[in-house]
């Protein structure tokens, strides 16, 4: 399928919308139409001394043919004659019978309460349109945003990792809005300015085929100019597109990061930062504007050339009496052609909208069309318990195609053991942890779990399993209650506070005013560092995992609240399956086992007393680490 019918199938689900909108469009040009072609008998109402009470004002039809006029396209050109004259004469005589009446005047008042009526109908056709219109447009992005962000809730943590989150940000917000302008101008002004231009056009082969032939000795100007602007726009609107992307993810790291801004003094920094991906982008977006812009002038003076011709020829037979036309069939025409060119230069700009649409359309359908990574085998199963051990069989693992970060590891964790997982930084401790819960899978090994390899797991299951508390503990701009209830929206407010005490974290919560109730801030920034961590223990006990991950949950804090957080993870580990990466953790040395990580490899492993009895990497690593903890 490409690109094209890609985007615009999205339409397919507002189909009824769509057919509601292109009719009020259809009958809004046809309205429009209407009132143009009134023009020709309303002047003659107001200047002709004739007879009112039609307005034949035609030449006698041309007749088929002649004795000298043999020859085959002789014939063919005398019928397009007479067909035209005949749909001329059959119009003209619908607008004698709507507004015949017996003087000039009343005639006159016909042709008003017509034209109100007529232009009332024209603007709510244009109301239903637009109305309708719109609906599916904001149901379009919906969508288009709906399913961005399911996908990105789908791959794994190694996609997220090699973009800037301004990047990823950018698709859902900026590239979503062009390719939704690209959708309603190719649809929506499609339908209008279309039928507006084939009515307009229609008017002009019926009132005079062979003028209106001679204006368009333009259009293939016009086309090839179209084409080629259209082509330069789509790759200016790509760079552009990056460009904003740039813009969003400066502004993010800048928000994310102010607290380090602040504490360097590099405000003068960020924002001489910030203004070069500004002007990056003013560029882009100069050059881009500047192409675009170009088209509707050329276009206009084209148009504009073409009615200059009509105007000269056409008016000067008149004025010699040597024309086809008459006074009234001259001023339809006129108005008809001038009227055509805005349409037409709506039409000419669909090409270049829809140029910028599927470059911003390229974006976002190849992140839909990522491939998800980490996801659940046809013949997944849910384990819904944890009985007997952890198995890490030959484990291999490496970012992309750099240096192996893990090689060969093979352990065991048996149901309720400890499990301490020590080395320098580089180790690849934390990479360890992240293949448990699946958040990546090894190129070389299995990770079992009660005999059932994680990868014949659901994901849902396999992590419901697991809770995880890291050193840097997320939190949601939220209430202190819906961040320890995290998706748990129908849990009792008691088990909430139980799982708060249990955390230490309950008497802290109620010194605030609004207690449970009280919001967080953006990644909790209005509570500290153990507050923090001690509401992510809430969370954990909330769900009562039976395998806990602890990656260094108590490293950045200091003392006391070092002390209240190991108070809190000790009642969590009770009766839990644990893996800790440890850094000041005082359970390491009563982990039941200890794994000391080194370059990617398990350099030593046993209890606390028998590794300090080797004095290995792990005893040099306690020295200088946890002399304090003794």
């Amino acid at each position: 399928m490409n690109i094209y019918t890609r985007s615009f199938s999205v339409l397919r689900p507002y189909w009824r919308h769509l057919i509601t909108a292109s009719v009020s469009a259809a009958l809004y040009a046809l309205f429009s139409g209407m009132l143009v072609w009134m023009a020709g008998p309303l002047l003659t109402t107001l200047f002709n001394t004739g007879d009112v009470a039609g307005f034949n004002l035609m030449s006698p039809t041309p007749t088929s043919g002649t004795a000298a006029d043999s020859s085959a396209a002789s014939s063919v050109l005398h019928q397009a004659t007479a067909v035209a004259g005949s749909l001329k004469e059959t119009m003209k005589g619908w607008v004698d019978d709507l507004v015949s009446a017996p003087d000039r005047q009343h005639t006159l008042v016909l042709f008003c309460v017509v034209i109100v009526v007529v232009t009332l109908l024209k603007n709510l056709f244009l109301y239903l349109q637009g109305y309708f219109m719109a609906w599916v447009q904001q149901s379009v992005m919906k969508d288009f945003r709906n399913r961005l962000f399911e996908k990105y809730q789908r791959l794994s943590l190694d996609y997220f990792h090699r973009r800037r989150t301004g990047q990823v940000m950018a698709r859902v917000t900026n590239d979503v809005v062009v390719l939704n302008e690209a959708i309603d101008i190719g649809f929506n002004r499609l339908v209008t300015d279309g039928i507006m231009a084939i009515v307009f056009t229609a008017f002009l082969f019926i009132l005079s085929w062979k003028l209106t032939l001679l204006a368009m000795i333009c259009l293939p100007a016009v086309f090839v100019f179209i084409w080629y602007i259209g082509k330069k726009l789509r790759r200016y609107s790509e760079r552009t597109q990056e460009r904003m992307a740039d813009v969003n993810s400066v502004l993010e790291e800048n928000v994310s990061n102010m607290r380090i801004v602040k504490a360097f003094s590099m405000e003068d920094f960020e924002a001489r930062k910030f203004f070069r991906t500004t002007y990056d982008y003013f560029r882009s977006l100069v050059r881009m504007t500047r192409i675009r812009h170009l088209a509707s002038p050329i276009n206009d003076l084209l148009a504009t050339a073409a009615g200059i011709i009509i105007l000269l020829y056409a008016g000067s037979r008149i004025l010699t009496e040597t024309g086809e036309l008459q006074a009234g069939d001259f001023m339809t025409y006129v108005v008809s052609m001038f009227s055509l060119i805005k349409p037409a230069k709506e039409l000419s700009q669909i090409h270049i909208k829809i140029q910028e649409g599927m470059a911003a359309a390229e974006r976002v359908f190849e992140v839909l069309d990522t491939p998800e990574t980490i996801v659940d085998r046809s013949h997944a199963r849910a384990l819904d318990r944890f009985e007997h051990t952890i198995r890490f069989e030959g484990i291999s693992f490496q970012y992309d195609a750099k240096e192996p970060v893990l090689r060969k590891i093979d352990f065991e964790v048996k149901q309720g053991e400890v499990v301490a997982v020590v080395g320098p930084s580089g180790a690849g401790k934390t990479t360890l942890f992240n293949l448990l819960p699946r958040f990546y899978d090894p190129q070389q090994g299995r990770i079992t779990i009660d005999g059932n390899d994680i990868k014949d797991l659901s994901l849902k299951s396999l992590r419901g399993l697991m809770g995880i508390v890291t050193q840097e503990t997320y939190l949601f701009h939220d209430t202190i209650r819906n961040n320890i209830a995290y998706g748990l929206s129908e849990i009792e407010n008691g088990k909430v506070v139980e799982a708060a005490t249990m955390a230490n974290a309950h008497e802290f919560i109620s010194s605030f005013p609004e207690k449970y109730e009280t919001v967080v801030g953006s990644r909790g920034v209005r509570l500290s560092g153990g507050q923090r961590q001690r509401i992510a223990i809430a969370r954990a006990l909330l769900r009562d995992p039976q395998i806990l991950l602890f990656d260094e949950a108590t490293s950045a804090l200091d003392t006391e609240s070092e002390r209240l957080v190991q108070e809190a993870i000790d009642r969590l580990l009770v009766g839990r399956t644990t893996l800790v990466i440890a850094h000041r953790l005082s359970t390491i040395k009563h982990a039941d086992r200890i794994i000391v990580l080194d370059r990617g490899e398990i350099v030593e492993h046993g209890s606390h007393d028998e590794l300090m009895r080797r004095e290995g990497l792990y005893h040099r690593l306690y020295t200088m680490q946890f002399r304090d903890a003794e």
